[in-house]
């Protein structure tokens, strides 16, 4: 057994310029994807860290042949770090972040209040920055409690990996899918691309992009007779796509509890979602359209299977073209990610729920076990490696605005994220 207390007392007495010379090193490189042409700065930039706890380091770079199938501008080789380190241990645990952020853009009115990769720290404990919450946070989090258990001469439970991982943010072929693929992940997977809040999460949803296209035929608006109007012949099957969006909403997970409605308070359990997001059509009102594109968005929960999906939605666009007077219908499928659903029952499962008991020190019944409409890359290896023993932890909070406008986390649940991960990895619950 390990000294709680002596854990806790060196996680609440890490100097805050060490962490933020951490964050700094981690958030100022410009991992944004699309292009995500900075990895190999980023990998430079962690592996020392790594080294100096006695770490093997190996690249891993995805085949171009798999990063061609991203409908994205990427550039540059996408190298993933696996840093691994035996412990004479029987049981092995994976840990898992990706390098990349989401394009720090102001939006409209509201802008970035420092620059989104010069983290910052309030005096308050708030830190502001690109990537803090989702995902460079958590990961200097895992730094902070390994270089601990080196501190403090502590021998850890599990044979530990982690693995910094390339283009979870836009899908498709990540990193992991492909570390996963190759057998670079062993034991129970520990996921850091989620929430410091007493939640486990017990699913999340596939996402699906349907693209739609409606082919018409241009002519002057004042001879519109003469043209084949693309944007109202798209009007038959949005009809048709929003009849299918109520019965897919009307589903439920058998299993897996979801969010409360909002106006009503209702419990259910996780619904999928069908979403119309995008549409555009024209150049001018004097002429009749030609073309008009809609970008169907699908979440898809762990009770579903993709073919099934995507078939329905084939069948209610096929249904819309029957009722409409274009001249053709195309339709593309991207299949992003795929669901995930998690063994709340499995050993290191249960053991998080109480990690969480002891480090927050609240009532297991205040706990919440859910699912939610989010996505993850963790969901090509639950599918690759057919396993649900796959833990979701990380240093964001309810409000931290992941993908938004002034990224924060707080000092306070860096803290606590340490202490959640060096319990897990050094009791015996």
């Amino acid at each position: 057994m390990t000294d709680i207390e002596q854990i806790f007392n060196e996680v609440d007495n890490l100097d805050r310029e060490k962490i933020m010379e951490l964050m700094q090193t981690l958030v100022s490189i410009d991992t944004t994807v699309p292009p995500g042409n900075s990895y190999r700065e980023y990998v430079d930039a962690v592996s020392p860290y790594f080294k100096e706890i006695g770490y093997s380091l190996e690249e891993v770079i995805v085949p171009e042949k798999y990063i061609e199938q991203i409908p994205f501008p990427l550039q540059g080789p996408r190298i993933n770090l696996v840093a691994t380190k035996e412990f004479g241990q029987e049981k092995y645990i994976t840990f898992c972040g990706h390098m990349d952020v989401v394009p720090a853009v102001d939006e409209g009115t509201e802008k970035w209040r420092f620059p989104p990769f010069e983290p910052t720290m309030l005096k308050s404990g708030k830190i502001y920055g690109r990537g803090v919450a989702d995902n460079k946070g958590a990961m200097v989090c895992l730094i902070l409690a390994l270089q601990l258990i080196e501190k403090l001469n502590i021998r850890p439970k599990y044979n530990i990996g982690v693995l910094n991982c390339t283009d979870e943010e836009v899908g498709i072929y990540p990193g992991i899918r492909y570390l996963a693929e190759e057998g670079y992940i062993k034991g129970t997977v520990f996921c850091m691309d989620f929430s410091i809040d007493p939640i486990i999460l017990m699913g999340s949803a596939g996402n699906l992009d349907v693209e739609v296209e409606t082919i018409g035929r241009s002519s002057h608006s004042g001879l519109s007779f003469l043209g084949v109007n693309a944007l109202e012949g798209m009007i038959p099957i949005l009809v048709e796509l929003m009849k299918l969006k109520v019965v897919v909403e009307e589903r439920q997970s058998k299993d897996i509890p979801g969010f409360p409605r909002m106006k009503t308070a209702e419990k259910r359990n996780m619904t999928p979602l069908l979403n119309l997001d995008i549409i555009n059509a024209g150049e001018k009102s004097n002429i009749v359209p030609d073309v008009c594109r809609l970008v169907i968005n699908r979440r898809i929960i762990p009770d579903e299977k993709y073919e099934d999906v995507k078939q329905e939605i084939m069948d209610a666009i096929e249904r819309g073209k029957q009722k409409s007077n274009v001249l053709d219908v195309k339709s593309t499928f991207i299949y992003d990610y795929p669901p995930l659903k998690v063994d709340i029952n499995a050993p290191d499962i249960q053991k998080i729920i109480k990690v969480v008991k002891l480090v927050q020190q609240i009532p297991e019944e205040k706990i919440r076990m859910m699912g939610m409409s989010i996505t993850f890359d963790v969901g090509f290896v639950a599918q690759i490696l057919n396993t649900q023993d796959i833990i979701l932890r990380g240093v964001a909070n309810a409000g931290s605005n992941a993908h938004g406008v002034n990224e924060t986390i707080k000092l306070k649940d860096i803290k606590k994220f340490v202490k959640e991960i060096l319990v897990f990895l050094c009791e015996d619950l």
